[in-house]
């Protein structure tokens, strides 16, 4: 398998769901409460990412990325349903 396959399989693994307060990173792989295993947090109005226990390594990299590309967004308009409703980051 190559390295390009391996991080495709650990992106298809991270669940990212973007709800009212902020952004909720998942591992579909493990369960937890009957729901995707909750890793990460990042909350509109702080933008500091909040780990919620152990990680994979892999997957921490994805959701460090993905993250910091939404912290780089500071400032902006972030859109937060499907009806368009948006929020300021970091505010």
């Amino acid at each position: 398998m190559t390295q390009t396959m391996i991080a495709q399989r650990q992106r298809d693994r991270l669940f990212i769901g973007v709800f009212p307060g902020g952004i909720s990173y998942c591992d579909t792989m493990r369960e937890e409460n009957h729901d995707y295993k909750k890793l990460a947090f990042l909350p509109f109005h702080s933008l500091k990412l909040e780990w919620r226990g152990e990680c994979p390594e892999a997957l921490r990299r994805e959701i460090e990325l993905s993250a910091n590309e939404i912290i780089a967004q500071r400032g902006q308009p972030f859109v937060v349903s499907g009806s368009g409703q948006t929020i300021i980051l970091g505010q």
